[in-house]
């Protein structure tokens, strides 16, 4: 028992000693240690707590903005789909929601034990976007159609033009080409007729030269004689005894004929002189026509060659593409639209019958050679005159009895066959010149085009008249003040997004100054609907989103409006009805300032849309006519008139059927929307002026409604530990905020948008 407690005596000593040892080393170590573990035990819980603090206060921020992005604008949401800031002021309900958030609820119990207990120093909100811009507008729609454009409607109106893809093509490059074709065929046939207009011309400076005059004429085959040629000759004879007799008298006898010889060749010479004379004016002002008529058929023969070029080139079209993109795609409901499969073939042959328009060289060959040869007539009419001159003073020189006479006979005779022979292939009956022209008449084919050319022209006008009836509309003073605003609103929204106005006014079918024209502007419209369905079928363009927004939300001109104007022309009930409410869609599609030009723009267009649609049927109705120009001017006359029954249809019931190979009815929206596919609605112009129209209407300017905000709070907490540690570790970078005094402050800044 002894030994055990000394044992535990000395134990415990040992113990005793070992730590309270006399020069205090471990004791001085255990408090370095355990000095250093508070300090950084109390830097960790401070550093975590500023995590926490960091955590807190960028989700206090982030709800924050959430909660002013809550209040909205009702009015644009509800009517245009469009979120952006509005009811309560934003700054305060963000400085409000940042105090609840980040200090708690004002009737919180703060006394409870808080790792973080945070304090809201300071709080600002900043407008991030706003719904002016184009970008973020153009956002909001997109993402407002994405979901709610029907789509489906939108591929079931391109299904209807599906069918028709292939004969519209057709059309579109056979009323081109045989349009541009007769335009050169009315050039080169004008041409053509100064050619022959110089041949009659030609023909009538011989007629009327006196030539005929100064002939001899024989009558049962007695030459009459007189100031002729042939009176001349008949009476040389007579003189050339009278010469011989005074000339065989004996010296000093006195001559007895010198004034019957003296008057005989006086008469000689003045005639030859006269003769001469007028021969070389005829010849002088012929020569000067016949140079005119050569000029004449080699423009007529360029034009010829361009009408060739024309043909060679008509399938070399680039927008040709996009009908065929149509016609390839498989749109469901397509198949229950049939058109007879040889429509497009029909159409084809009509376009290859341009060719017949062309004529060979071999026609201009013949022709010229036709001129040469009536020239080379005048020249020897001339020549022979010339030569009749020359035996007439010759034979004056020295008078022979015997042979002189059988040559001036011969030389007056060889002048009148001359004369003759031009006068019976030019003059009279002219038989050269009357061919030609039956053959530049073609048969009856110009009375023919004539005709229809009168008809059409009458047809032009009646539509020319409906559609100019617009530009007689009444436009109030209210009306027009309206329009001006807009404007306003338009270029301060361009001004805002630092865009200019390139609008380029619309082309309508209804300025076309004819029928020619306006079947032209018609193919070209419809070049550009079956563009902009390719761009759809292809790519689902953003066009169609747009378009179904600005159909969907915006207010259009319904073409009932129009009805007692197109009818009976009374434009009175029009008055009020061109409002700028009533043509919100025209006016974003067309862009024009005023009551009547988006109106016109849209109805020119729905006219030109028809116009192709009827031609196209017209080309193939007419195509037994046979000759190209024929059934060009025929399938006009169909287009027309078929054209004012639809426009007709659509003032009565608002709709019109789309083809007699198509029957089913598409409203004027259904055009509206394929005009939209065609203009395009995304770029700025567009966009400026959907968003003008959403400011006239809300009274809200756009470009002052943010979109989106940016939110910044300064949140601080009290430091519990060592602060000074904390600013030191501050200085080094490896704080995100900053100590001041006892607190650590830091700001977060979050953005968030609709």
């Amino acid at each position: 028992m002894v030994v055990k407690k000394d044992r535990r005596y000395r134990r415990e000593y040992g113990k005793s000693r070992l730590l309270f040892h006399e020069d205090g080393a471990v004791t001085t170590f255990s408090v370095i240690v355990l000095s250093a573990l508070l300090l950084f035990f109390s830097l960790l819980i401070d550093y975590a707590r500023i995590a926490a603090l960091h955590k807190l206060t960028e989700d206090a921020v982030r709800s924050s903005v959430r909660s002013v992005l809550s209040a909205y604008d009702s009015v644009l949401y509800e009517r245009y789909g469009l979120f952006g800031r509005g009811g309560t002021e934003g700054k305060m309900l963000f400085a409000e929601a940042m105090k609840a958030n980040a200090e708690g609820a004002i009737d919180s119990n703060k006394q409870g034990m808080k790792l973080v207990r945070s304090k809201l120093e300071s709080s600002e909100l900043h407008a991030a976007s706003f719904l002016g811009r184009h970008d973020v507008f153009g956002r909001q729609v997109l993402e407002e159609m994405k979901y709610k454009a029907p789509i489906d409607f939108t591929l079931e109106l391109a299904a209807r033009f599906v069918p028709m893809a292939g004969a519209m093509k057709e059309a579109s490059v056979a009323v081109n080409l045989l349009e541009k074709m007769r335009r050169l065929y009315e050039k080169r046939e004008a041409h053509l007729a100064r050619v022959l207009v110089l041949q009659e011309q030609s023909a009538v400076t011989v007629g009327e030269s006196g030539i005929a005059a100064m002939i001899p004429v024989q009558t049962g085959g007695v030459a009459l004689a007189g100031e002729t040629a042939l009176g001349i000759a008949s009476e040389y004879e007579d003189y050339a005894e009278m010469v011989m007799h005074d000339q065989s008298l004996p010296p000093g006898e006195k001559a007895k004929y010198t004034s019957e010889i003296a008057e005989y060749e006086n008469k000689v010479r003045a005639f030859v002189i006269e003769l001469r004379r007028v021969s070389g004016g005829m010849l002088k002002q012929h020569v000067k026509l016949h140079g005119n008529a050569i000029k004449e058929l080699e423009a007529a023969r360029l034009l010829n060659e361009d009408m060739l070029r024309l043909v060679q080139q008509a399938n070399q079209q680039s927008n040709l593409a996009d009908y065929d993109a149509v016609s390839r795609r498989s749109v469901t409901g397509s198949e229950q639209h049939f058109v007879p499969a040889s429509a497009a073939s029909d159409i084809k042959q009509v376009k290859e019958a341009a060719t017949e328009l062309v004529k060979p060289d071999g026609w201009f060959n013949d022709y010229r050679q036709e001129l040469e040869a009536q020239g080379t007539a005048a020249s020897a009419v001339d020549m022979e005159a010339g030569g009749f001159q020359s035996s007439s003073l010759a034979s004056l020189v020295k008078p022979i009895k015997s042979k002189a006479p059988d040559r001036l006979l011969e030389s007056a005779a060889s002048l009148r066959l001359a004369y003759g022979t031009y006068e019976e292939k030019y003059i009279l009956p002219a038989g050269v010149i009357v061919s030609r022209k039956q053959a530049l008449e073609q048969g009856n084919i110009k009375a023919q085009l004539k005709q229809q050319e009168e008809q059409a022209g009458s047809l032009w006008k009646r539509a020319r008249g409906m559609l100019h009836g617009l530009t007689a509309i009444p436009q109030t003073e209210e009306h027009m003040q309206t329009f001006e605003q807009v404007k306003m609103r338009y270029n301060e929204n361009l001004m805002f997004n630092q865009q200019s106005d390139n609008t380029a006014a619309a082309a309508g079918a209804g300025q076309a100054v004819d029928a020619h024209e306006a079947a032209e502007q018609s193919t070209a419209l419809m070049d550009g609907l079956f563009s902009g369905m390719s761009g759809m079928l292809e790519r689902a363009r953003d066009s169609v989103y747009y378009g179904e927004y600005v159909i969907s939300r915006y207010s259009h001109f319904a073409p009932q409006y129009l009805r007692s104007m197109m009818t009976d022309g009374n434009v009175s009930e029009l008055s009020q009805a061109v409002s700028f409410n009533n043509q919100e869609a025209e006016y974003i599609i067309y862009g024009f300032h005023n009551p009547i030009g988006n109106i016109a723009a849209a109805y020119g267009e729905l006219f030109a849309a028809r116009l192709a649609i009827r031609t196209m049927e017209g080309l193939i109705e007419s195509r037994s006519l046979g000759h190209p120009l024929l059934i060009l001017s025929a399938a006009l006359i169909y287009g027309l008139e078929k054209t004012i029954e639809d426009m007709l249809a659509f003032t009565e019931r608002g709709s019109a059927p789309l083809s007699k190979y198509v029957r089913v009815e598409l409203s004027y929206t259904d055009y509206l929307r394929l005009f939209i596919l065609m203009h395009g609605a995304e770029n700025g112009a567009s966009l400026a002026r959907m968003i003008a129209v959403i400011e006239q209407n809300s009274g809200t300017t756009l470009s002052a409604v943010p979109s989106g905000v940016t939110g910044e709070g300064k949140v601080s907490a009290q430091l519990w530990f060592v602060p000074g540690m904390m600013q030191v570790l501050g200085k080094f970078g490896l704080l995100e905020g900053k100590v001041v005094g006892n607190r650590y402050e830091t700001t977060q800044t979050i953005g968030w948008s609709y």
